[in-house]
């Protein structure tokens, strides 16, 4: 069975890092999203890399780029829309490792 991250959770996890939520309204609908489209606002990829790695954490997998380079170039290419969902859920999977 799959956990989701709850709002309060994420809200949570924002105030901790020191970011500043926005748009309550955005964030909900990211979060209801099949795909993560955090990356669509200005601010808000570093925050959908966090809450991808806190997702699939509560799921047992840790989730790591070989680099902050390679880590930041998915997110752009999520955020941009230059990735299809397979290429996206199969980078996930190749950069996810059993916690």
């Amino acid at each position: 069975m799959t956990d989701y991250l709850e709002p309060v959770d994420v809200e949570d996890l924002i105030a901790s890092m020191g970011f500043h939520l926005r748009d309550r309204n955005l964030l909900l609908s990211a979060l209801a999203a099949p795909l993560p489209v955090f990356g669509e606002a200005d601010g808000n990829k570093r925050l959908s890399w966090i809450v991808a790695k806190a997702f699939l954490a509560l799921n047992g997998e840790h989730l790591a780029a070989d680099s902050v380079r390679e880590g930041d170039e998915f997110i752009r290419a999520v955020a941009g829309n230059q990735i299809k969902l397979d290429e996206a859920v199969g980078w996930i999977e190749a950069h996810s490792t059993r916690l």
